[in-house]
């Protein structure tokens, strides 16, 4: 009420009100009112918002750039990261793993260090490949072990008691032979490589690091013979130079951002405190006066040849405050209306860019793994298709085959749901004989799979004919049975029922799989969305969606019970024909038997 005290007087004051005259009022001034009752330091208003706000401004000035800092350094790095593990991972497919021992165990150097046998020269062209695909990457091999166990040219790096490397081929060879290590040069393990060995899998350094050649960031991955066992290791280095670059042009630019933000928003507070400050003086000093019980006390100002008494302002500022009360409750509770639809706007708008998010990345995860696949195998075709043997090309052959149809799979998967959100899902019923496409089907998946399942069909009733759209029928089969063998441990048995009647078949699909947890039931036809415990399978997330699509245009049902590490079952009931009273179905044809 003060406030609103304030601003109802400041323009009246503004227009009438001088400099007070302490002395035609009395002649105490005001500060002497205040300090000589309570002995007290007076801090002037102006003082204490311009410290105010330099506390305030340094605060959260600082807490944005830790934020933002920490935000694009924590972003560069994950993205750095995300590269090299793929990067890695692809490099550790081409390495020749026998022949790379066979180098280290027969090969001899040259005058320079190197060496120039030809198996070197091929796994330096290897890795030379990589690195002009991630031109950031440089990659190198070696062996860890107790240094009596290890073949090097020199003394051992370390005692016996504890582990070596012996570096084997080092791609900086080929570029910069300063910075590379030598053939069957010899050095102190890291802790890094040790944990390769220990835990049999990729290692990354925790953080990014700094030497005399520049910022890097390392990450290893083990070498497995043809009995699987670890005999090398492979090392990347990915140049992290541009992420201190980073930091550095941050700082500067948050440095500078600071000091201009600071000194333009502390000169306009300077200002604008200054002129608060001189228009609460008058009511300051009449509030004094009216507390030490002058109540005839008034502000001297400009009149029209009439003076006005504080009172009668003040009764006037009064009204007129409860009269902008009433407007403002009034006001608010329209507000308060608009907010709560502006609030189920923002809601349902979240959960729109929550979905587009979550279909995105689905699509960019799905996607990308085919993708590298493809690409890693067409240029291990590229660069060794005319010496590896036959057998090998046909595996890669069959790799971008099995990638290309997955993509194809993915995307006939998002144009059905498309068409479905859309009421555009196509519908076009016809005469089959379900028995024998269910046979078909079986067929079909069982091709995809080579887990050992048991696929099972069982037929009650005569279900020879039935008015179906195969298509349909064909995505609701295919992703009941796929889900069924990929969330089953292997050599478990998958049943697929069949059962007619003259008016109702029911397909049902059972398992013997980790189950649907109780909590994720009720959302399971959700677009995207996965049961808790299979984040560690891949999938989309739309085959339970695209089921009851396909159900729901044949006007069926679907539903389903599960108990988690027992099984899940599917029952799904389509009519024999859709429309039962149309020319086609009263023109079914025989079935025999």
């Amino acid at each position: 009420m003060s406030a609103r005290f304030a601003a109802l007087l400041v323009p009246f004051f503004r227009s009438k009100v001088k400099s007070p005259d302490y002395r035609s009022l009395s002649s105490a001034p005001p500060r002497a009112l205040v300090t000589s009752r309570h002995n007290v330091r007076l801090v002037s208003l102006r003082v204490k918002l311009l410290l105010g706000f330099t506390l305030v401004f340094s605060i959260a000035f600082a807490g944005a750039f830790y934020w933002f800092y920490s935000f694009t350094t924590d972003h560069a790095i994950a993205r750095l990261r995300k590269d090299m593990a793929s990067t890695l991972s692809g490099a550790v497919q081409g390495v020749n793993v026998e022949e790379l021992m066979a180098l280290y165990r027969e090969g001899e150097a040259n005058a320079a260090g190197f060496s120039d046998d030809p198996r070197y020269r091929r796994q330096l062209e290897w890795f030379d490949t990589v690195h002009r695909i991630e031109q950031r990457a440089w990659l190198y091999s070696f062996v860890v072990d107790r240094p009596q166990n290890l073949r090097r040219i020199g003394p051992p790096a370390v005692g016996p008691e504890y582990q070596e490397a012996v570096y084997i081929v080092d791609l900086w060879a080929k570029y910069n032979p300063a910075k590379a290590a030598r053939f069957l040069q010899s050095d102190v393990a890291s802790s890094v490589a040790r944990l390769v060995l220990e835990k049999d899998r990729v290692m990354e350094q925790s953080s990014i690091y700094d030497d005399s050649w520049g910022t890097w960031i390392s990450a290893f991955a083990p070498l497995k013979d043809s009995t699987g066992r670890t005999v090398a290791i492979l090392g990347l280095d990915i140049e992290a130079d541009y992420i201190r670059e980073v930091q550095r042009a941050i700082l500067k630019q948050v440095i500078v951002a600071f000091l201009v933000g600071y000194a333009a928003l502390f000169s306009l507070l300077y200002v604008f405190s200054g002129v608060l400050t001189r228009r609460l003086s008058g009511l300051t000093y009449a509030a004094q006066r009216i507390a030490a019980g002058d109540y005839d006390s008034t502000i001297p100002f400009k009149t029209s040849g009439r003076l006005v008494d504080e009172m009668n302002i003040l009764a006037q500022a009064f009204t007129s405050m409860i009269h902008s009360i009433r407007i403002r409750e009034q006001l608010i509770q329209e507000g308060q209306q608009v907010a709560k639809q502006i609030r189920h706007a923002l809601q349902e708008e979240r959960e729109l860019n929550e979905l587009k998010s979550r279909f995105i990345a689905m699509v960019s995860h799905e996607v990308r793994t085919p993708l590298t696949v493809i690409r890693t195998s067409t240029e291990l075709l590229d660069c060794y298709g005319d010496v590896a043997p036959a057998e090998k090309r046909q595996e890669y052959f069959l790799r971008i085959r099995s990638a290309v149809r997955h993509m194809t799979q993915l995307m006939e998967d998002v144009l059905t749901i498309g068409k479905a959100e859309a009421g555009k899902l196509d519908f076009h019923p016809s005469w089959i004989d379900v028995e024998q496409f269910c046979q078909d089907i079986l067929e079909e998946v069982q091709l995809g799979f080579s887990d050992g399942h048991v696929l099972e069909f069982i037929p009650y009733g005569n279900c020879h004919q039935a008015k179906l759209d195969k298509k349909l029928l064909r995505s609701i089969l295919t992703n009941l049975l796929s889900n069924a063998l990929k969330y089953s441990p292997p050599g478990s048995t998958i049943r697929l029922l069949l059962s007619c009647s003259p008016t109702l078949i029911e397909f049902t699909v059972h398992d013997e799989g980790i189950g649907i947890p109780l909590k994720d039931q009720p959302r399971l036809f959700e677009l995207f969305h996965r049961a808790s415990n299979a984040t560690t399978i891949r999938g989309t997330g739309l085959g339970l969606a695209i089921v009851r699509q396909c159900v729901v245009s044949h006007r069926g049902d679907i539903s389903f019970r599960s108990e988690e590490g027992v099984g899940t079952t599917f029952v799904v009931r389509l009519p024999v024909a859709p429309d039962a009273t149309s020319a086609d179905a009263r023109m079914a044809p025989s079935t025999g038997g």
